[in-house]
């Protein structure tokens, strides 16, 4: 699930929760589209944390772009490495919508 909106998502075994959403039809803030460069596709795991796989360096080093004090109380993930394994997840990332209102906004 992704909060704030409760938008559910079917998450293919292994694969990222950004790939699931974009699959899904959504728009997910990124700008590396999805190499974990950017860190703009980070979101906080709210529940089922222990069904998202475990994070790699890279990962770990591209959240060190964001702010210590945000990362220090949360659980913070990339949604782009970010990996559903089994079970429900929730997380929470302001700004995924449908992509078709992504492309409504420049008509």
């Amino acid at each position: 699930m992704v909060e704030p909106r409760g938008i559910t998502l079917a998450v293919r075994e292994g694969e990222s929760i950004m790939a699931a959403a974009q699959r899904c039809g959504y728009h997910w803030p990124t700008l590396c589209h999805g190499d974990g460069t950017c860190s703009i596709c980070w979101v906080e795991v709210k529940s089922g944390a222990d069904n998202i796989s475990a994070m790699k360096d890279n990962e770990r080093e591209t959240l060190t772009l964001l702010s210590e004090r945000l990362t220090a109380t949360r659980t913070v993930r990339l949604a782009c490495q970010a990996r559903v394994l089994e079970g429900e997840v929730t997380v929470r990332k302001p700004g995924v919508r449908p992509a078709e209102d992504v492309g409504a906004e420049g008509r």
